[in-house]
């Protein structure tokens, strides 16, 4: 099992599971304000002027979703970011093959990350984390939710859930010198030759 109950009381932590909590959005090209009178209207995000009105949002609810944020933002930051987990209703019928899908997407998903069901915590069907799809929820109103905190997920699996969610974050390019203008560049490489100088090398 790569669960692990938590109590209540416990803050929220990084690698936390809650259930039915909402994914809050909007279409920017049809959004549905209130202004003075009772009956909504429809503008664009473009027509919105300072103190318009108040502007209604869609929602859905995630059947699961894990916590993102640091443990140490969960205590501080005004908001906690959550990623969306989603049923994975892919057809198997062996364990050969389910072995075979599961090393799959766990090896050639950046985004996505296996999770098992586990009847203790109610999670009755294959799962995958999908860090394409981030919500956030204000941490006073989480704290005020733990009740929907089914489960945390174990200290092994963290290492695995924290790999991978620093492998999808990083996969780009980088160079440090990149914004560099003309002098700052003369200066970094002047520190890159001296760097190099100083090196040390085995014989």
């Amino acid at each position: 099992m790569i669960y692990q109950s938590v109590s209540l009381e416990y803050d929220i932590r990084q690698g936390d599971i809650f259930i039915d909590l909402p994914m809050i959005y909007a279409n920017l090209e049809e959004l549905n304000i209130f202004d003075t009178d009772t009956t909504p209207r429809q503008i664009s995000i473009d027509q919105i002027v300072e103190n318009e009105g108040t502007i209604l949002a869609n929602f859905e609810k995630m059947d699961f979703s894990i916590v993102l944020s640091q443990s140490c933002d969960c205590l501080r930051s005004p908001f906690i970011s959550l990623v969306v987990i989603t049923e994975w209703d892919k057809k198997v019928k062996t364990h050969k093959n389910w072995v075979k899908e599961i090393i799959k997407l766990n090896n050639e998903s950046p985004y996505r990350m296996y999770l098992p069901a586990e009847e203790e915590f109610n999670i009755t069907k294959r799962l995958y984390i999908d860090f394409s799809l981030i919500f956030y929820v204000k941490r006073v109103n989480l704290e005020n939710l733990r009740k929907l905190r089914i489960c945390r997920l174990n200290n092994e699996a963290m290492e695995h859930y924290r790999e991978k969610l620093a492998y999808y974050f990083h996969r780009y390019a980088y160079t440090e010198y990149y914004p560099f203008n003309q002098k700052e560049m003369d200066e970094y490489e002047k520190l890159r030759k001296k760097k190099y100088e100083r090196r040390t090398y085995q014989t």
